[in-house]
Formats: structure tokens, C-alpha cells, sequence
């Protein structure tokens, strides 16, 4: 059976709906886009048409002022200036941001990013003791440094430091000599959600109109990057900045991301916010997962087009060894997560001894995607435990390692996501803990993926038009997602697997314009279960699919099932038709799973649906006429055995369940 979700459909809103179509002149279906995300007349205005002249004043920003001057003087002095940053893709961009700047002016400037594993997130006393002996004059963090009171108060007379941050304030603020972050309590900045390389491209902007009274606006699509990777809205400001930025990236990116779009296969493709979060950002946040994120700083600072393909390069591979890593460590997880049984009914819980810490975040997100359940992968090391929790919709995680950190080393985070530390003996006390909380909180339906779609529209009216009127909306991310609609009735012309792992789903839907395709990403279960003829109903995001010089509407489905579930029946004379064409087929020795199923479709009676006859390979299975195994190229294979004596199909437990 198909995984069900849950779908919910945004109501209409008539009267708002209307207003924006008659005061912005838009499409009914932006207008009621914009509807959904609670995008009024006069927002609407600035959301459809701000540009880089309404961005904010960046003296606006708490202590802006005090930081320009001490920078400004620094730099006419010729002190020492270090850039501290992060290891993730928004201390990555607003480190190099501000290195590049900081160059630009005349400052005597370089930088420090943390490692990862060995001295962990923000600021670190013994890298700032050594920075010190160094003879560093002034650091300046950038996405760090908020939290570390203590830090800044132990050498705060021996450098002078300035916090750049764009993370939830702490009551207690670091004594450092300036502290530009919106967040503050007393910080009356009209923006409310800038990335740290947004914060930090503010900052180079108050120093540029100290020094020379104008706007700074290079290097737009570092500070794009850095912005879009760490999932902040893209409305307001953000929004200005990651248009700008996009249209840098596509006519004339930093040296460093142009190596990064070549290796990556972006070469001569319109940059979207999608292929920065999903394409981009993964390859340089991998050299902080995996090795160091110096790298990546040094691909977006240099000059050098031979050093920056090396490094581009390098990153890929990288990406790639990450890639290895994560698929190791979740298959290991996953076959955890099934050997627990009904002890994982109510929350995942998984840990293994020296699972990379830099990839246990993206395999809690993955098991997520899989079990849809909060989620907690561990990787133990010398006794202790580092965990990365992701939730699920509703569900607080942070308010659930709170009712557990008794038995917790540490912990941090917020609703969506979170990390702990814990002895390992502890964690399964910590499972039981858990799976209590849960069962109090979360109730059966909320165990059920949700699918949230804007609008629903007839197969019929999907057409490269509309793709058109949505962009207007354009870049997509958190705040203004990318619109999710949905066909209540198609009719499925063709189905078949794809990719060298046959893992991807292709769907071919008809309509009164001819064929329009869907791609399912890894969801091959849909072969068995979605039909020829079949109706069916459908939720997907849309985008262009160029070929051969024309231009299509491709569906990007995210749910898909039948309007009407076909019934399992199963009859002695059925099987013994799926037999024959079973036998004949691997007569030649073992085959793919995906061609043996097609075989079976194509072959079968006409009187036996595609379900029916596909779960014939169930009961041969689970009566040893056929085995499944794995090749050396990772494909599930079927082999006939031999069998002898006479065979009872009554022994088979998915022929007595589905037997007519």
C-alpha cells in the first residue's frame, strides 16, 4: 500500500483574493497564492516590486554605529583584524563576505573558522587565546558569538571584539565593545529575519557609507548563498537581497561559485534558490562536515580561476565522500530502527559507535522523511553520545529533550531541530522517556504526513503559462514556499521506474493538450501500486522541462494515489498465469525487479489487476520458488529456485490474507 498523507487544501478567501486582483493587477492564481501566505495589498507591493533601494538603513541596527567607527579606526590604524566565523554555509559566506571587504578598503585583515569536531560551534577561548598571542588587535564574529558571555568577559580587556550574529538573544548580552544583532531585545531594526551573512552584509554596508557616503552592494550572491542555506523567510529584505543575488549568480557570479556551478553540472542553467539550497550549499557545507570549511572560504575569496576550479573540484568530492558516509550511516539506522519493532512505534531512536557527527543531522532528517516520527540518530564515541534530533510537524523537540534532561549531558535547539549530548548507557532510558512523552502528546493523525496545497486546478489548465504567472512570486524558500497544487481526477497514461537505480518514479498523465509528465524522487514503491488507466489524484510543485527547444510542464509530484484503491484478490488460477510468466522470464538466470514487474504487467490476464498480480511475487517469495538479492551495482534481483515436492499455496500468508 501507498503511504497515505494528509492533504490540506487551503480554503479559498474570496474577498483578499480579490482585492489583490483588482489593486495589483495580478493572476487569480498569484492572487491567491499570496493570499495563502498572508501577503496583503501593501506588502504585496513591495513584495512584487522592491528592489535595492529599499533596503533598510543598516545604522538602524543596534550598536551599527559604535562597530563602523572602531572598524573604520582599526582599519586606518592598521591593526590586526581577524574575522571569526562559522563551519556552516551562512558562517562560511558572511566570513568570506567580510574578509573580501575588509581586503577591498585597505584593512589588515584574515580569518578563523572553527573545526567542526574539535572545537565545536562559536566562539572557542583557547582559538581566541592563540589569536591573541598572534597579536590580534580586533575580531569581528560573524553567525557567532551571541551566546558567549563568558568567553568574551575572560579576554574582553586583552582584544578588542565585535559580535555579528543573527541567532535568538540570551537575556544576558557579551560584554564585547558593539553588538550588532536584530534579534535584541532593544534592537528596533525593522527586519526580523536576517541570515548571518545578512547581518554581516549590513555591516559592511554601514562601514562603505562612512567611508565613501554610497551603498554597498558587491558581492550579492555570496551574501544570496549564505541566506538561502540557512533557511531564513525570504520576504522583506531578504528577499530584495536573494533576487539581486540570484541575477549576480546569472550574469556574473564570484569566481568561486562559478567553478562551484560548473562542477555541480549548473553550467548554462537559470540559478534558482532551489539549486543553491539543494545543489551549492550541500557541496560547501560538506568541507565542514568532512573535513574543514577553510576550504570552502578559500574557494569564495580567491582570484585564481586554476585555484578555484582545484578547490571546486576538491568540494565536489568531498560532497561526494559525504554522500557515502550519510548512505552508510542510514542504511545502518534504518535497519536499527526496523530491528526495535514496536519499541520505535512512537518516536526513532538509533545510535552507533563513531557515526560521523557531521552527517547525523541530515540522517535524522532522511529517517524522518521515511518513519515520519521525531527523530533522534547518535553517534557514540568513548561513552558518550552526540545526538541530532528532527521533528515533525506540531511537535515541539526541544520541549521533549527538556522532559528528559535529567538524562541528558546537555542539550539545545528549538521546535524543529535540536542537538544533546548523553552517556550511552542512558540512551535507551532516554527512548523509554520519549516514547512516554509521545504517546501523551501526539495523537494517531498527527503520525501522518501533512501535504499543504494552495490551490487545485484541472489537469487541463497545467500549462507553461501558469509556471509563468507563478514566478512573479519567485525566489521561493522559507516564508513564501514554492506553491504546492493539486489535480483532483487524472488519468495515468504511463508509469515506469528511472535512474541508474531504477529509485525515481516517472508518471505520464493525459490531457486535452497531450501528455504532461510527473517525476516522483525516490518513491519506486509507486510501480506497484499506480497503473495504466488508472485514476488518480495528484499533488506536485511545477517547472519547466526544456528538450530539444521546447518547453513543457513538468510536474514534480509530492503525493500521488488512486481516486478508487484497487482490491488484492488473489486465485489459485491467477498465480499459476503469474507463475508461468515468472518461470519463463527467469529461465535465463536472475533478473532486475523492475524488468520482472514490467514482464508481469505486460503479460498478465486481463481479468487480474496490476496489484493483484504484482503481489503474486510476495507469495512466491514467502514459498521459496524465487529469491531477492543485490547486485554489485546496488539493484534488487529475483532468482528461481528449485523446488521440490508439490506446493501448497495455503502455506503462503499474503495468498490467505488477499485469496479470494
Amino acid at each position: 500500500m501507498i503511504k497515505k498523507k494528509r492533504w490540506r487544501i487551503a480554503p479559498h478567501q474570496t474577498e483578499q483574493e480579490n482585492t489583490l486582483i483588482r489593486e495589483l493587477g495580478v493572476n487569480p492564481i498569484v492572487a491567491k497564492l499570496m493570499a495563502n501566505r498572508r501577503i496583503d495589498v501593501a506588502e504585496g507591493r513591495n513584495f512584487l516590486g522592491g528592489s535595492l533601494q529599499d533596503l533598510l538603513d543598516p545604522f538602524s541596527l543596534k550598536d551599527m554605529d559604535i562597530a563602523v567607527d572602531i572598524i573604520v579606526a582599526a582599519i586606518e590604524e592598521g591593526k590586526k583584524i581577524v574575522v571569526y566565523g562559522d563551519y556552516d554555509v551562512d558562517g562560511i559566506t558572511a566570513t568570506s563576505l567580510v574578509y573580501r571587504f575588509l581586503v577591498k578598503v585597505g584593512a589588515n585583515a584574515s580569518y578563523y573558522i572553527p573545526e567542526r569536531q574539535s572545537e565545536g560551534y562559536g566562539l572557542n577561548l583557547e582559538a581566541l587565546e592563540q589569536l591573541i598571542e598572534d597579536g590580534t588587535d580586533l575580531v569581528i564574529t560573524v553567525d557567532c558569538g551571541i551566546s558567549s558571555y563568558d568567553i568574551v568577559n575572560t579576554v574582553k580587556d586583552r582584544v578588542d571584539i565585535i559580535i555579528t550574529d543573527h541567532h535568538t538573544a540570551p537575556h544576558l548580552i557579551p560584554p564585547a565593545k558593539a553588538v550588532v544583532n536584530h534579534k535584541q531585545q532593544d534592537c528596533t531594526y525593522k527586519a526580523e529575519h536576517l541570515s548571518g551573512a545578512g547581518v554581516a552584509f549590513k555591516l559592511c554596508q554601514g562601514i562603505y557609507l562612512r567611508q565613501h557616503n554610497e551603498w554597498y552592494l558587491d558581492d550579492l550572491d555570496i551574501v544570496a548563498l549564505g541566506t538561502v542555506a540557512d533557511v531564513v523567510p525570504l520576504v522583506g529584505e531578504n528577499r530584495i537581497i536573494v533576487q539581486a543575488g540570484l541575477q549576480k549568480m546569472n550574469e556574473c557570479p564570484n569566481l568561486g561559485i562559478h567553478k562551484l556551478m560548473e562542477v555541480a553540472g549548473l553550467k548554462g542553467k537559470q540559478i534558482t534558490a532551489g539549486h543553491i539550497g539543494f545543489t551549492l550549499a550541500p557541496r560547501l557545507n560538506a568541507a565542514g562536515r568532512v573535513t574543514h570549511a577553510t576550504r570552502a572560504v578559500e574557494l569564495l575569496i580567491t582570484d585564481s580561476s586554476d585555484e578555484a576550479e582545484a578547490i571546486a573540484m576538491e568540494l565536489q568530492e568531498t560532497n561526494m565522500e559525504r554522500q557515502e558516509i550519510e548512505r552508510s550511516i542510514h542504511e545502518e539506522a534504518r535497519a536499527n530502527v526496523t530491528a526495535q519493532g514496536h519499541l520505535a512505534d512512537y518516536v526513532t531512536v538509533v545510535s552507533g559507535e563513531q557515526w560521523h557527527p557531521g552527517v547525523i543531522g541530515i540522517v535524522a532528517s532522511r529517517l524522518v522523511e521515511e518513519f515520519y516520527k521525531p527523530t533522534l540518530v547518535i553517534s557514540i564515541s568513548d561513552g558518550i553520545g552526540k545526538g541530532s534530533c528532527r521533528s515533525i510537524d506540531g511537535f515541539n523537540i526541544y520541549d521533549a529533550l527538556k522532559y528528559c534532561e535529567d538524562l541528558l549531558i546537555q542539550f539545545g535547539g528549538h521546535a524543529a531541530a535540536a542537538g544533546f549530548s548523553i552517556e550511552a548507557d542512558r540512551i535507551d532510558d532516554l527512548r523509554s522517556r520519549l516514547t512516554e512523552y509521545c504517546k501523551e502528546r501526539i495523537s494517531s493523525d498527527e503520525y501522518i504526513p501533512v501535504v499543504s496545497i494552495d490551490a487545485t486546478v484541472p489537469v487541463e489548465d497545467i500549462t507553461v503559462d501558469i509556471i509563468d504567472e507563478v514566478s512573479a512570486l519567485e525566489p521561493y524558500g522559507m516564508g513564501n514556499s514554492t506553491p504546492v497544487f493539486a489535480v483532483m481526477e487524472a488519468k495515468v497514461e504511463d508509469i515506469m521506474l528511472m535512474g541508474q537505480m531504477k529509485n525515481h518514479c516517472k508518471v505520464i498523465f493525459e490531457s486535452a493538450h497531450g501528455s504532461i509528465d510527473g517525476i516522483a524522487w525516490n518513491r519506486p514503491e509507486l510501480f506497484r501500486h499506480i497503473f495504466p488507466g488508472m485514476m488518480v489524484k495528484v499533488a506536485f510543485t511545477l517547472q519547466k522541462n526544456e528538450w530539444h527547444g521546447s518547453v513543457s510542464p513538468q510536474l514534480m509530484i509530492q503525493d500521488i494515489e488512486p481516486v478508487v484503491e484497487e482490491k488484492i484478490a488473489l486465485t489459485a488460477e491467477g498465480l499459476r498465469a503469474i507463475y508461468s510468466i515468472m518461470r519463463h522470464t527467469l529461465k535465463s538466470g536472475s533478473r532486475s525487479m523492475y524488468y520482472v514487474e514490467q514482464d508481469i504487467l505486460r503479460k498478465k490476464p486481463a481479468d487480474q489487476n496490476g496489484s493483484s498480480a504484482l503481489m503474486a511475487i510476495d507469495v512466491f517469495r514467502e514459498l521459496g520458488i524465487i529469491s531477492e538479492e543485490v547486485n554489485d551495482n546496488g539493484q534488487n534481483m529475483l532468482r528461481w529456485n528449485v523446488v521440490d515436492g508439490r506446493l501448497d499455496l495455503t502455506t503462503s500468508i499474503t495468498f490467505l490474507t488477499y485469496s479470494q
